[in-house]
């Protein structure tokens, strides 16, 4: 799976294993807003080729908006 080069990606490994014999791991995106640390729930765009996209929290949706 490729992911945006711009959007931090948090991963929380949990030390418990998977059926599939492999550590479970938490994923989350991070809000693009400068200096937010909620978790991305909204995708504003995506530019495909060059493989960039920008996503927001609940937040900073509501704030881009208005």
């Amino acid at each position: 799976m490729e992911r945006a080069q711009n959007m931090p990606l948090v991963i929380v490994k949990t030390g418990m294993t998977a059926p599939n014999g492999q550590e479970e791991q938490l994923t989350e995106y991070l809000c693009d807003w400068p200096g937010c640390a909620n978790v991305a729930t909204h995708v504003l765009g995506c530019a495909k080729d060059i493989g960039i996209s920008a996503a927001v929290c609940e937040e900073h949706v509501v704030a881009r908006r208005t």
